[in-house]
């Protein structure tokens, strides 16, 4: 699938199984995205090449753990739409910046909606939606997850200047 001239060359390596590899092995062409390149400039410990991704059951799409390794579910490699895959690794690749800096990506302070640390990540990944032609209102389904209601998604949403649109 080709996104823009930038991202065409972004591949999901879907046959990988369980375990351990460095992100390139699986995901091909993320060196060609500004925005992950500018997340991960300045930061010698986290070179694309030097991630690591960890396929997994025991996240429901992606997250980043506290020492940093990217965990990925297997089904959501194998079968997810490669548009939201690509936009949740610039989603994850804010929260490593975010590591680096020292912050708490996963303060119990806030509610998932309002952390800081995830309308940052957010931020970045619906920019990024933008950039690569997304609608709002394919960018409101981005946004939808489970461990959120209806409302906390409007708050999201609209805290993020996306516009559901009304057919």
């Amino acid at each position: 699938m080709r996104f823009d001239t930038v991202l065409g060359r972004f591949k999901v390596n879907r046959s990988l199984p369980f375990g351990r590899y460095r992100l390139s092995t699986v995901f091909e062409g993320l060196e060609d995205s500004p925005v992950a390149c500018k997340l991960l400039r300045g930061n010698s410990n986290h070179k694309l090449d030097s991630i690591e991704a960890e396929i997994t059951e025991d996240v429901l799409y992606m997250r980043v753990d506290a020492g940093g390794r990217l965990l990925v579910n297997r089904e959501y490699l194998k079968n997810g739409d490669e548009k939201h895959i690509y936009l949740d690794l610039i989603h994850e690749l804010t929260h490593l910046k975010q590591l680096h800096e020292g912050l708490d990506i996963y303060n119990p302070e806030y509610s998932y909606a309002e952390r800081p640390t995830e309308l940052e990540a957010y931020a970045n990944a619906v920019s990024e939606a933008r950039r690569i032609g997304m609608s709002e209102g394919e960018i409101y389904e981005y946004l939808k997850v489970e461990w959120i209601s209806k409302a906390e998604l409007d708050k999201l949403a609209e805290r993020l200047g996306v516009h559901q649109r009304k057919s």
